[in-house]
């Protein structure tokens, strides 16, 4: 892993995440354009990629147990980061309304938009395959635990309709395929990988879009956000680093987890937050601080996933 390639796309992940911030902040594009380009990422562009990437592999012993250990990693981190989540909220005394989107924050990260694009330029597709495994760990944490945590009812509707969407979808597809050895004829999967390989551009767009409505004001209000950053960006995911390294876990397999551990706060926790009457201005908070900080703080995590794995 070249410490260069990580900082150059870093950078380039920036500007663009920029460009979009600018082009809604000037009134050039409307900041509703958003939820187009993410439903369009969510519902094509990342099933493509999903396809595209586990239908070519070949099924391996060495694989299946990678994927097994990547499985309990990540059970491991999230479960970890929400323990610590839930400790900080008691030990500052955050109000219930905001506790309860605290926790979420602290344990589930922006993998996709952000944590797909630097994996996929750090470890290429095979560290992609292996994120997919944190990525429905995470989603499912959010969608089922973190819906309960976030809502005082105890609804289960949005269970089966938020884990049936189309990621889930491809990815059942795409380990069908896996498993038996079916393989997308050349011209289709040209096709589709091309389709996929948007997902870098168009992501950080929509990061950069969706920070773009976010109240800065509400910082100097929601100053528990200081709190979660450092630990969510930076403290956790060291220790995860040490730890792994310390088991003697295969280094691709601790750098994707390490990485994907230290994303900054889902963008959809403020949406779900605001649609559960919880506190969705400290999701918004959250979102913009630790995705600025996160700049810095990726490659800094790089730099020691380098070095010491």
């Amino acid at each position: 892993m070249d410490m260069m390639n990580v900082i150059n796309q870093v950078g380039m992940l920036s500007i663009t995440m920029l460009i979009g911030f600018l082009i809604v902040k000037t009134g050039y594009i409307d900041g509703q354009y958003k939820n187009a380009i993410s439903k369009l990422i969510v519902n094509l562009i990342l099933p493509c990629l999903i396809i595209s990437s586990i239908s070519e592999k070949e099924l391996k012993l060495d694989l299946l147990k990678d994927l097994i250990t990547v499985f309990f990693m990540a059970v491991f981190c999230i479960a970890t980061m929400y323990a610590f989540g839930a400790l900080v909220a008691k030990i500052l005394k955050i109000p219930d309304y905001t506790a309860r989107v605290h926790k979420i924050m602290s344990s589930c990260g922006n993998v996709i938009f952000i944590g797909y694009p630097i994996l996929i330029a750090m470890y290429g597709e095979m560290g992609f395959f292996y994120a997919i495994i944190y990525w429905l760990l995470n989603d499912l944490f959010l969608w089922t635990i973190g819906i309960l945590i976030l809502s005082k009812k105890n609804d289960g509707e949005p269970f089966v309709k938020k884990l049936l969407n189309p990621n889930t979808i491809s990815f059942a597809i795409a380990i069908i395929m896996f498993v038996f050895g079916l393989k997308l004829p050349p011209v289709i999967h040209s096709a589709v990988s091309g389709i996929g390989a948007l997902t870098t551009s168009l992501s950080m767009l929509f990061i950069g879009m969706a920070l773009a409505d976010v109240d800065v004001k509400n910082i100097i209000k929601k100053w528990w956000v200081v709190v979660i950053a450092p630990i969510k960006l930076v403290i956790l995911p060291i220790v995860f680093l040490l730890i792994f390294k310390y088991i003697g876990i295969r280094s691709i397999l601790v750098g994707v987890v390490c990485l994907e551990a230290a994303m900054p706060v889902q963008t959809v926790t403020a949406i779900i937050a605001k649609e559960h009457e919880a506190d969705f201005e400290y999701a918004a908070v959250g979102l913009f601080v630790t995705t600025i900080l996160s700049i810095f703080t990726l490659p800094f995590i790089c730099y020691l996933i380098k070095l010491w794995v």
